[in-house]
């Protein structure tokens, strides 16, 4: 069996829509979610996370070892029709600020595990050199946090595409040992960002670590 995995995630997203009214308490009782960016990414991962792992498990029979809390990445596939490989699979969300650019996602640290990767250490699952491809699977939307929940989250589109090749040489905001993307929407979609090679890209983000 070939393997079109950029091609699957794409289509089992390709109609995705927020559909969130709430939360439910056992009285059947709704309550409007936190308009925290925190809590909707929270909702998107968890949404996501259930989708892929049932898709792969179906079409490859691959076996899905979960991430625990700030540990990469949140999804591994492994066995099955990918036999000894290990695929990192991450979902990130960010809210667009124009037509055509978003405030950017963090795609994952330059320290740690990712400075060391022959090394099993805290906050990777495995040894960061371990890991065959890194998958992003990323969420745009528009936020409008003066209306209901069901209708604070739309236009919602979702891109996938390999880690490096989305990446830039910024920092993701707030956070210093963050990789950020790049934020031209375009540029996204087709997987243009400022790197040539997924080594290009390491090599760059692990002189970036070690000067921190």
């Amino acid at each position: 069996m070939k393997i079109y995995l950029k091609s699957d995630l794409k289509m089992l997203f390709s109609d995705f829509k927020w559909r969130i009214k709430g939360m439910l308490d056992e009285d059947g009782n709704i309550y409007p979610i936190p308009t925290i960016p925190q809590v909707i990414t929270g909702i998107f991962q968890e949404i996501t996370k259930h989708k892929v792992k049932k898709f792969m498990k179906e079409k490859y029979g691959c076996e899905i070892v979960q991430g625990g809390p700030r540990e990469y990445p949140e999804i591994t596939l492994m066995g099955g029709e990918f036999g000894d490989r290990k695929i990192a699979i991450e979902m990130k969300t960010t809210r667009m600020v124009s037509e055509n650019r978003i405030s950017g996602f963090t795609i994952g640290s330059f320290a740690g595990y990712f400075l060391h990767p022959e090394k099993k250490m805290p906050g990777c699952k495995f040894p960061y050199g371990e890991f065959d491809e890194h998958w992003i699977i990323g969420f745009i939307y528009t936020w409008n946090s003066e209306v209901d929940t069901l209708h604070m989250v739309s236009d919602v589109e979702v891109v996938v595409q390999p880690k490096w090749k989305i990446a830039s040489e910024s920092t993701g905001t707030g956070t210093t040992f963050a990789i950020g993307s790049i934020k031209d929407i375009d540029k996204l979609r087709k997987g243009e960002g400022v790197f040539k090679s997924k080594e290009d890209f390491e090599n760059y983000w692990r002189e970036r670590g070690k000067e921190g």
